[in-house]
């Protein structure tokens, strides 16, 4: 009888190891991805997007797109987020978010995400195979899902026709319905930008601004009950917009 409890809790921790250690493969696999696709040169910045954000019209932080394009045909995008709603002196809630994704014609190819929201960490990875993108997450999530699926980034505007998004916070999937509202204008760093206005309900409920070119110039989402805004304050570069599985540049 003890023989077999031995064998029993020794071949749980063998399975408990090999889980770990694929994990840990898995994870370095992404971090080669990312880290061939992010060199460390600051000049070979392409295209930015920065977006002021505002809950009920405070302004509380900052959303930040930085688009890198490589010889070898990568497009790199770097998002960096980061939030501080205050109460007088005290700050009462923060969000840091820091995302990292490789793309190749359109497709994902490899994503390293980080978040920590008000004090609660979370991460996720992703990356291209033969059957199509593995992620895993901090919650012990593992799964493999189809290689056309968008991750919530929301900068490439073919996310306006996806039924599914991967969360990019949590790397859960998400079901989602994107309508066309109308035609809107939003401000922005040099005067009135003429955008379409895209509704997404779902697991997500978010309003969408892409301009004529098909670039993200404006979001907003109620959080918590209160209104969160994106205005742009910052387009310089161009910028790319993944469309019918490649890549086309728009540029300012």
């Amino acid at each position: 009888m003890l023989d077999r409890v031995i064998q029993t809790q020794t071949c749980t921790l063998a399975k408990g190891i090999m889980h770990r250690l694929r994990t840990i493969g898995f994870i370095l696999t992404v971090w080669l991805i990312i880290g061939l696709a992010f060199p460390t040169t600051a000049s070979m910045s392409d295209g930015t997007l920065r977006f002021e954000v505002s809950l009920d019209g405070r302004p509380i932080g900052e959303h930040i797109l930085t688009f890198v394009k490589q010889p070898n045909g990568l497009l790199n995008v770097a998002i960096d987020i980061d939030l501080d709603v205050k109460l007088g002196p005290f700050t009462v809630f923060t969000y840091d978010h820091r995302n990292r994704t490789a793309w190749r014609d359109g497709r994902l190819v490899a994503l390293d995400s980080e978040t920590d929201d008000n004090g609660q960490r979370h991460w996720v990875r992703a990356a291209a195979n033969a059957n199509g993108l593995a992620i895993s997450s901090d919650k012990g999530m593992s799964a493999e899902v189809s290689a056309g699926l968008l991750p919530t980034t929301y900068w490439m505007f073919s996310t306006v026709r996806q039924n599914r998004l991967i969360n990019s916070q949590t790397g859960e999937m998400l079901d989602v319905a994107v309508r066309r509202v109308g035609r809107e204008k939003l401000d922005g760093p040099d005067g009135a930008i003429a955008a379409t206005l895209y509704r997404m309900d779902g697991d997500l409920k978010i309003n969408l601004w892409y301009d004529d070119s098909g670039v993200l110039v404006g979001l907003a989402f109620v959080a918590r009950g209160a209104q969160v805004t994106y205005r742009l304050t910052q387009r310089s570069g161009p910028i790319p917009v993944s469309m019918a599985g490649n890549i086309m540049n728009a540029r300012h």
